[in-house]
């Protein structure tokens, strides 16, 4: 699944979907083969004890990766701002260069906006994501001598002004566009995801097979438990994959913001 989804990308969005329909089909096996079980056997027993023991462990899982991709989606909210200020930082303070060289980096401050704004964009597996994230980081080298050839060629009565208030803010604009290009490479290990999916789907048998056996079909509560899983998967996936599964306009809409102020 992992191996999958690194190569499609664009397919991440129908995760969820994918989940869930594997949920239900084993729901419907597990009832199916307790219905075998009745009719072949003169007394069948479910361990209500063992199958709680798996569905507090798919519980324990399931709360995990929910919590591991929020974290993941702040860390990645809080660098788009901090992204967004550096970039707006600097571009102001690039008036204490020459004219020239002012130009020169706002041209290059737009130029590194729309390929962070991008990086994502059509993107279908992380071999060209991380192309994405080279090519970036290559503009980033570049405004960096940019930068370091301008400031000394300010003009003398800002010159000072320029080393400590554009240098500095220079650096850090450097650091948080670095720590997003590796935070763009960062998610969770396949294996959290394939032991999700063996426990859902493992669990979805045992409820299926628990419902024929004890004669207790409340379909009623099945649908709700199968949407509310839905929706569970859903937001896990959409806060792992924000930039397949979130409106790209309200994800990036600090960036978007700054790049409307620069033009």
């Amino acid at each position: 699944m992992h191996y999958f989804m690194e190569n499609h990308l664009n397919v991440v969005k129908y995760a969820p979907y994918i989940f869930l329909v594997s949920i239900l089909i084993f729901l419907g096996i597990g009832w199916l083969f307790g219905k075998y079980r009745l009719r072949t056997s003169e007394k069948v027993i479910v361990r209500d004890s063992l199958a709680a023991a798996i569905f507090g462990l798919s519980a324990l899982v399931l709360g995990f990766t929910f919590s591991s991709a929020n974290d993941h989606f702040d860390k990645r909210i809080s660098l788009i701002r901090a992204q967004a200020d550096a970039l707006t930082q600097v571009y102001q303070s690039s008036k204490y260069l020459s004219a020239a060289d002012q130009t020169a980096v706002r041209n290059s401050l737009k130029e590194i906006l729309i390929d962070r704004l991008s990086i994502y964009q059509d993107v279908h597996t992380f071999v060209a994501l991380n192309q994405n994230v080279a090519h970036l980081g290559n503009k980033l080298n570049n405004f960096n001598e940019l930068m370091m050839m301008s400031i000394p060629r300010a003009p003398i009565n800002n010159r000072e002004m320029a080393d400590k208030i554009l240098r500095p803010q220079m650096n850090h604009l450097m650091e948080v566009m670095r720590d997003g290009m590796l935070n763009a490479r960062h998610h969770p290990p396949a294996i959290l995801e394939r032991f999700l999916f063996t426990l859902l789907t493992i669990g979805a048998l045992l409820s299926g097979y628990a419902m024929a056996v004890k004669n207790e079909e409340d379909w009623f509560l099945t649908f709700i438990y199968l949407a509310l899983m839905g929706f569970a998967l859903y937001v896990i996936f959409a806060l792992e994959f924000p930039n397949e599964l979130f409106p790209y306009n309200s994800f990036n809409a600090d960036l978007l913001g700054t790049q409307t102020l620069m033009q």
